[in-house]
């Protein structure tokens, strides 16, 4: 009887394991295949297919020093933006020539000062945050001047824009003298007023007395929002009013608990159209479903995501420049997803 008891139990537990795995890939915008290969990834051609590596064509007018932010507009041209050190936008060609600089440094009209961040609209409206400004500036799909908004209270660094054209703003910095909790995420209306702020920065980035600047959040297909803090590794998924959904991370993942240590900074998390956000850290990769699954995770991956759109995600890529030879523009890499 005690024999029988325990297969029982042990058919008991087995039946509950399989539906709790089954409701995960219900659950899941993935297949049970896709889930399968995912999962049992190892490197990144087992998910990604390496379509280009596009080198930036270099001239006097677009010599580019460091990227801090890219988008691909409606004519796939890439649109590289350098607020931090030459503050300056550039347009390069899907083949990687330098077509022109969108718009330029100045106080005037579509001009700018620190043009750190980037987005794209549905109407191919290309969107730059001047940091320093307090604008964010709008160009059309021809690149010319359109309309700027400003930003009536703080700037954020961040610009998104979700299908339905609503602008949000995301800021995940602080700084040694931050010890207040605030809102990481700030959405505007078309006069630059602030009609909604949510995802409070988590207490734990606070104790750090640590700085990075990255964003940290993305848009998905059906207006979702995905926020991650740089040195925080937690996804909180929003919906487009600011509630709350879920919380998911990597359960593998630990960092060091020593004092004084440099924490480690995250990349991401970036969306994909399957229904997928990827995260980098450490020159690797971690994957999760939009439901919030983790799928796999430590693909080895050394050049930093600095763009994702429909199922590709972009590198940048900067070669070591030979003696006495001038440093050349990056390249871009595209890698789609296979799976």
């Amino acid at each position: 009887m005690r024999r029988l008891g325990l297969m029982g139990l042990a058919i008991v537990l087995l039946f509950s394991w399989s539906c709790s795995h089954g409701d995960k890939i219900m659950n899941s915008p993935l297949s049970e295949f896709e889930v399968k290969a995912l999962s049992s990834a190892e490197k990144m051609e087992d998910i990604f297919l390496k379509i280009f590596e596009t080198q930036l064509e270099l001239t006097e007018e677009s010599a580019i020093a460091v990227i801090s932010d890219m988008v691909m507009d409606s004519k796939r041209n890439f649109i590289i933006a350098d607020g931090w050190r030459l503050n300056s936008v550039w347009i390069f060609s899907p083949e990687g020539h330098f077509i022109k600089k969108l718009g330029q440094q100045g106080q005037g009209p579509g001009e700018y000062a620190t043009p750190e961040k980037l987005a794209v609209n549905a109407e191919g409206d290309i969107l730059v945050t001047d940091y320093m400004r307090r604008r964010i500036i709008f160009y059309d799909r021809d690149y010319r001047y359109e309309r700027e908004i400003l930003v009536k209270e703080r700037m954020y660094r961040s610009a998104h824009v979700n299908c339905k054209n609503e602008i949000y703003m995301y800021e995940g910095m602080v700084g040694p003298t931050v010890h207040d909790v605030f809102d990481t995420i700030k959405k505007l209306n078309n006069k630059g007023e602030i009609v909604l702020t949510f995802a409070p920065i988590p207490e734990n980035v606070l104790k750090m007395r640590y700085s990075a600047s990255g964003d940290g959040m993305t848009i998905d297909k059906n207006n979702f929002i995905f926020e991650m803090n740089p040195l925080y590794y937690q996804i909180r998924k929003y919906t487009a009013d600011g509630d709350l959904i879920k919380s998911f991370t990597n359960p593998h993942f630990r960092t060091d608990k020593k004092e004084n240590k440099k924490p480690i900074v995250l990349n991401g998390p970036y969306y994909l159209e399957k229904g997928l956000l990827i995260v980098q850290w450490e020159n690797r990769i971690d994957i999760f479903d939009t439901e919030g699954h983790f799928l796999v995770g430590g693909i080895p991956l050394s050049q930093k995501i600095i763009y994702s759109q429909g199922n590709c995600i972009y590198l940048e890529k900067w070669e070591e420049p030979e003696s006495q030879k001038q440093q050349l523009n990056p390249k871009i890499i595209c890698y789609e997803l296979k799976i």
